[in-house]
């Protein structure tokens, strides 16, 4: 779906950031849908930006958006500390001024890259921890 925006990091660090781009109700739906926690959207980018930063050092546009970068980081290191209201939680992604800090920041770094501020929100294959019919693998126990 994200080929044409180059490399493998690349990809990975532009699917972490539609997410983050997407207004807050986008945002609280697309969560709620899967369901998972707001902080799985910090952790996909934590995960995607050693890699990109890593991959793409070399390249112009990777070097132009790196402070934005590090300013998200930089937001999510805040929302970890001690704060009076919690940010983790989906009514938060809407009332939170470090989460619009990150959407603007997110939508800035997606246009220096991918020439578009806002994308489709990308689709997750969720296994199931556990399945009521499905029968466990056989194992092997006789030496090689």
């Amino acid at each position: 779906m994200y080929a044409r925006h180059g490399s493998s990091a690349r990809r990975l660090l532009v699917a972490a950031l539609i997410p983050l781009a997407a207004d807050a109700a986008a945002q609280q739906a697309w969560l709620k849908s899967f369901p998972i926690a707001t902080d799985d959207l910090m952790y996909d980018f934590d995960n995607a930006l050693p890699v990109f930063a890593h991959e793409e050092a070399d390249e112009i546009n990777a070097a132009a958006v790196m402070g934005e970068l590090r300013m998200i980081g930089g937001h999510f290191r805040e929302m970890c500390g001690d704060r009076p209201a919690d940010p983790w939680t989906y009514e938060a992604l809407a009332t939170d001024p470090a989460w619009a800090a990150v959407r603007d920041l997110a939508r800035e770094i997606l246009f220096v890259l991918t020439g578009d501020r806002t994308l489709p929100m990308p689709d997750i294959d969720v296994i199931p921890a556990t399945s009521d019919t499905a029968a466990p693998l056989p194992v092997n126990h006789l030496p090689p």
